[in-house]
């Protein structure tokens, strides 16, 4: 061999190994390691290993429900593991081909779809109570119900089918297939448990306390929920007693704390399945070869893994299809949500694309330690791989990783990338190895190896790695929901902003749109895998149009610079989860926020806290929307208890009205009030009965307008309310526009149409006016704030982009103008509040 040939393969033998470490140890190993030195550099983390009071009823609840979750998914596993085993025909290939399909819906789609389906037998349980417990445990295990079936499926395929057969004919079939199956049940249990406990969004929307949702609500607020009783008795200036003012490095320490006992446990489970795979796999033979007719799986199991598929899938998505108010228009619903779908296609493919190149280096080097360790993060979680990220990225100098893609990318091959690492260790198992052995014979060595024989026999399965890493990077919501960039904007965030509300047009529409591109994925996903040699073959010029693709969604335009920003994460004074309303008082020159924890702060001109309080209740939802009445009193709209409260600016609950309904002083959704002249309420309201009430200062009702639908004087949920000089300004979110009426109830025109330009509108939420009497307008679709001219509808200006700097957005829900004429924006998914000048 000449001597430039030597020293070129000596150089690139090691190649492949060394980028496989450097993606796993950037992706994988990095959190790990961060992780385990806040363990260690905070010793009273390890109290949490003291399962005393909550602690230990929260891990109990966890994993009293989430082992109900895994029993329940295996035992219905049973008929498609039966017919993966030992099915002939092409049914039984039809449901072995079918059978991944559930488990590629994101569980907050499958959630919400199972709860359509209770609503329309009109079944409504009450939240956090014990049939919400089993609305919960059913999501979950007819979602994961797949992976035991694939698991014991495959296990029966390896088992002796000789032994089996002569236990048939001596009458202890069953016991024997019992013994020899017991290894991959226990295996299969194990791995739905594990992966049932890292579920948070199944269980967070009805406030059920496990170990998942209490880590995000610690990493939020750095303390785990409250009971209702500690929540009622929180005073205006006493909330910081109980909510410390802990920065961000603190709230994630403490967040792993929390996480820790389960952490413990996922590593006994995960030891148990794979001594329990290992076990299975050194007594059964590697292929059984054919199996003799007598154990053919019936009729019965493949009818009972047919109706599994029908009731998993269908039902779902076909209770979201009936629940639909609106007709279902495919050109509308994609311009709706193209930008959002359109950039988690993007950042998913991006995935896709690292992990075909893992798998295709995973042909060159054995990869079996960096599949542990890919492993190892998988169990972990993404929600702890999220905060770990955050903690690691989030750093001036580094905003290219924190507010861009790659920050996602890395969390999904954090999750998902043993996938790929796991198809490129199969071609070093004994087929393989032979083919490997052949070539080497012949002179080849393992660059001529993997391109000449094992890569064109190889790359249709690495293909199909990758673009099932791209799906279940589409479809995960733990990581995507702590950290998703704004440029591109992607989906799931919005949907978790949705999930709350029950029959709920976009949240349907949405969900209905990722499940298609999931399915067309999966569809593509075989497609490619076809055709996988020819593509090999012919190549493709694949990463210039990436390149070009970033470039499109990302964007070159700057962001408008704010003149502050107040408040920051947390439950303390001073500090906000998910603030959703804002409210300006004039006479004193002082604003009302509201977030996510239900929690009304009282701040100054310059946003220094003056008092605060929480809501009397929380445990179904929290108010979206306030406001300063003529009388200096504070109103809000209690979203999620259909009714109104007054307080004082000092939190003294004054009086309260409205109830559940759709007659006359009742409400579905409250979501807005603004006074006339005469001192009347307007409120607004969403949920099927979308209108807008009129109310005398004594709460007596006086007349309303509106109906739900597109129409002229329809809305869509009305968000938010303006009143000027006789004219009611409304904005009908769902539909994308302002609508405008006189004060008497008769509509006048509307403005702005659906789109991301000047002038058109993605969800406008916040509604106020400036000093020259313009329109300003957030829009929670576009993250952005429009200036807009009453009369024409044209902008007049823009604030703001998606994105995490000073002057980015990220979901405003709400905007305020005040007397300086500066505008305050409601930046909910940055925890902050921004201030703009003209």
């Amino acid at each position: 061999m000449p001597a430039t040939t030597t020293r070129a393969k000596h150089w690139t033998e090691p190649l492949p190994g060394a980028l496989i470490w450097f993606i796993v140890g950037i992706c994988c190993g990095l959190p790990l390691v961060w992780m385990a030195i806040q363990i260690v550099s905070h010793p009273q983390s390890w109290d949490a290993l003291r399962l005393t009071g909550f602690r230990a009823r929260l891990l109990g609840r966890t994993l009293l429900y989430n082992g109900i979750v895994a029993s329940i998914a295996t035992l219905f596993a049973i008929p498609a593991a039966l017919v993966i085993g030992r099915g002939r025909g092409g049914v039984a290939r039809a449901i072995a081909f079918l059978l991944p399909l559930p488990l590629l819906l994101p569980s907050i789609t499958y959630a919400y779809g199972w709860s359509q389906a209770l609503r329309l037998a009109h079944v409504f349980p009450q939240p956090a109570s014990v049939s919400d417990v089993l609305r919960c445990i059913w999501t979950l295990a007819t979602w994961l119900w797949p992976l035991p079936a694939m698991v014991i499926g495959l296990a029966l395929r390896r088992v002796d089918a000789n032994l089996q057969q002569q236990a048939l004919l001596d009458g202890a079939f069953r016991r024997v297939t019992a013994r020899q199956l017991i290894g991959p049940v226990v295996a299969a249990w194990c791995i739905v448990a594990v992966l049932a406990m890292q579920e948070f969004a199944v269980y967070e929307p009805t406030g059920i306390s496990v170990v998942a949702t209490e880590v995000r609500a610690v990493f939020d607020t750095g303390v785990m929920n409250l009971s209702p009783a500690q929540m009622i008795a929180l005073q205006p200036g006493g909330d910081s007693a109980v909510y410390p003012r802990w920065d961000q490095s603190h709230r994630a320490a403490a967040a792993i704390a929390t996480a820790l006992p389960l952490i413990v446990v996922i590593a006994m489970f995960a030891g148990i399945a794979l001594a329990c795979v290992r076990r299975n796999s050194a007594v059964e033979a590697l292929d059984a070869g054919d199996w003799p007719h007598c154990l053919d799986a019936g009729r019965l199991p493949l009818l009972g893994a047919a109706i599994m598929l029908v009731m998993t899938v269908m039902v779902p998505a076909g209770c979201m299809v009936a629940s639909l108010k609106f007709k279902p228009d495919a050109l509308r619903i994609w311009d709706t949500y193209s930008p959002q779908i359109l950039g988690s296609l993007f950042i998913a493919a991006m995935t896709g694309a690292v992990a075909l190149a893992l798998a295709g280096l995973g042909c060159l080097r054995p990869s079996g330690r960096a599949l542990g360790l890919a492993m190892i993060a998988f169990l972990i979680g993404g929600q702890l791989l999220a905060i770990a990220e955050i903690r690691l990225y989030n750093h001036r100098l580094l905003g290219w990783i924190y507010n861009a893609p790659p920050i996602l990318v890395m969390a999904y091959l954090a999750r998902f990338g043993w996938v790929a690492l796991l198809a490129g260790r199969s071609t070093w198992s004994r087929p393989w190895r032979e083919l490997r052995d052949m070539a080497a014979i012949d002179g080849a060595d393992r660059w001529m190896t993997a391109r000449h024989i094992v890569g064109p026999l190889a790359f249709p399965m690495a293909l199909a790695a990758g673009v099932l890493v791209m799906v279940l990077s589409l479809t995960e919501v733990p990581a995507t929901v702590l950290l998703s960039p704004q440029r591109p904007p992607v989906l799931i965030p919005l949907l978790m902003s949705w999930v709350h509300t029950l029959s709920y047009d976009p949240m349907l529409e949405a969900s209905l749109l990722l499940m298609c591109a999931a399915a067309l994925l999966g569809a593509v996903a075989l497609l490619l895998a076809h055709l996988g040699r020819r593509i090999f073959q012919k190549g493709a010029a694949w990463t210039p149009l990436l390149a070009c693709v970033f470039a499109v969604i990302t964007g070159c335009s700057r962001s408008s610079d704010p003149k502050e920003i107040w408040l920051e994460t947390g439950a303390g004074n001073g500090q906000v989860v998910y603030p959703r309303g804002i409210t300006y008082s004039p006479h004193d020159d002082t604003f009302f926020v509201v977030d996510r924890m239900a929690h009304i702060q009282h701040f100054d001109r310059d946003g220094k806290f003056l008092n605060g309080w929480r809501m009397p209740e929380n445990e179904y939802g929290k108010p979206v929307g306030l406001s300063v009445g003529p009388d200096h009193n504070l109103y809000v709209p209690d979203t999620h208890y259909h009714r109104i409260i007054v307080f004082t600016p000092q939190g003294q609950e004054l009086r309260r009205f409205g109830s559940n309904g759709t007659g006359p002083g009742q409400f579905i959704y409250p979501t807005d009030i603004a006074f006339d002249e005469k001192g009347n309420l307007f409120i607004s309201e969403y949920g099927g009965s979308d209108r807008i009430q009129v109310f005398d200062r004594q709460g007596h009702v006086l007349y309303q307008f509106g109906k739900f639908g597109q129409g002229d004087g329809e809305f869509a949920r009305p968000q938010s309310l303006l009143i000027d000089h006789g004219l009611v300004y409304v904005t009908d979110a769902c539909n994308h526009r302002i609508c405008i009426f006189k004060t008497d109830g008769s509509w006048v025109r509307n403005l702005g149409r659906l789109g991301s330009g000047p002038g058109e509108f993605r969800f406008p939420y916040g509604l106020d006016q400036d000093g020259h009497g313009h329109l300003i307008v957030s829009e929670f679709g576009n993250n952005r704030v429009q200036r807009i001219d009453k009369t024409t509808g044209q902008s007049l200006g823009l604030w703001g982009q998606g994105g995490r700097e000073p002057g980015q957005l990220a979901y405003p829900w709400g905007v305020i103008v005040d007397k300086h004429d500066r505008v305050i924006v409601v930046d909910s998914g940055n925890n902050r509040l921004q201030v703009f000048g003209f």
